[in-house]
């Protein structure tokens, strides 16, 4: 790749990003952004197929009229389960917005009781009726028309595409949220899915090329988020893509998305054993500090929340194996964090050649994302 340039741009671009301000300049509204940004929006997006027309709409998420009725955590699942064996017939693992994020979920252990309309016998499934009975009354009062027990939006014609990999991301992100879900998991209407297994396709949707793209094409929301409704990311621009590169961006997104689950797993991992360190009889409640205790600067921080959090310091028996554990995973933390931020760099390199961006467009692209 060529080498970042200084500040200045060459004159050929300067003089095609004057074009491009003289041309926004119509009765309609003003878009407000620089020339030189406008016309690298134009370059990325010119005459390339969208996301919509290559790989269709994104699916939305199962709207259920009542989560509290019809989703439910994996002890009620097996409690269900063990009251009646027909009830795993109608329960399918679940994702919520908020439980996806950039090359990973964050699964919480939902299910969904998934009815669709005209589709069952609810006394088929005594254990679920009886689950749901409490709640007849919201359900009955329910915008939609549709037997009391049935989902509001089953979005029954996506069920196949749920159960089968595919990509998935929240409805609100501060950055680019995708991965590839490979759970079986049926999504909320907070969560949408994209209907392909492709890591590539994954990689591209992670670029910033195209988060660049994406926050120009909708409103910014409070806190910094950007909506992440099908109508906005489907417009998003697909660069042709030769077989060789595109095995190696699904190469560096599967590598990325590993580590990630592998972070994961090192963060919670940890995280579950703290409330561990909290003096019986009183309640084990996690700060926002301690819930992510891999920023925590050293152990003597850590030490110093969980006094905060438990009026209580970690026994002197004890402390010296914690110090060693927060040491050792903090330190996988951070390397797995470095190596997932170099295959981003990598991938940014192959889309940056994709979109045939010079330079100059590099440098002023990556000075605003």
């Amino acid at each position: 790749m060529d080498s970042l340039p200084d500040s200045s741009f060459t004159a050929s671009y300067a003089t095609q990003a004057s074009r491009y301000a003289q041309a926004a300049l119509t009765d309609g509204s003003w878009e407000l952004e620089s020339a030189t940004l406008k016309a690298l929006r134009d370059k990325i997006r010119n005459s390339r197929p969208t996301l919509k027309e290559v790989y269709g709409a994104p699916l939305y998420g199962i709207k259920t009229g009542l989560n509290e009725a019809f989703v439910i955590d994996t002890r009620t699942k097996e409690r269900l389960c063990s009251e009646d064996p027909k009830s795993a017939e109608l329960l399918r693992p679940f994702l919520e917005g908020k439980d996806l994020k950039r090359w990973r979920q964050e699964s919480r252990g939902r299910w969904i009781i998934y009815i669709p309309k005209n589709r069952i016998r609810i006394d088929d499934y005594p254990a679920i009726r009886d689950w749901l009975l409490p709640f007849k009354d919201r359900l009955e009062r329910r915008a939609t028309k549709q037997e009391w027990f049935a989902l509001q939006q089953a979005q029954e014609a996506y069920a196949p595409f749920f159960q089968k990999t595919k990509i998935t991301y929240r409805d609100i992100a501060a950055e680019s949220p995708f991965h590839l879900d490979d759970s079986g998991s049926y999504l909320e209407t907070t969560a949408f899915a994209i209907p392909s297994d492709d890591f590539a396709l994954a990689a591209i949707l992670n670029s910033k090329v195209l988060w660049f793209i994406f926050k120009t094409l909708t409103p910014l929301a409070s806190g910094g988020y950007f909506r992440m409704k099908a109508q906005y990311v489907g417009q998003l621009p697909v660069p042709e893509c030769t077989p060789s590169a595109r095995l190696t961006l699904a190469d560096f997104a599967r590598d990325a998305q590993q580590k990630a689950q592998t972070r994961l797993k090192l963060q919670t991992g940890f995280t579950r054993r703290i409330p561990d360190l909290c003096p019986p009889g009183r309640t084990p409640t996690l700060s926002n500090k301690l819930t992510e205790w891999w920023t925590l600067e050293d152990f003597a921080m850590f030490r110093s929340e969980v006094k905060k959090a438990f009026k209580s310091d970690i026994p002197l028996a004890d402390r010296s194996d914690w110090e060693d554990w927060f040491k050792r995973d903090k330190e996988k933390i951070g390397r797995l964090t470095a190596d997932i931020a170099a295959q981003e760099r990598n991938i940014d390199a192959i889309i940056y050649s994709l979109f045939k961006l010079t330079s100059e467009e590099i440098h002023l692209l990556e000075t605003v994302t």
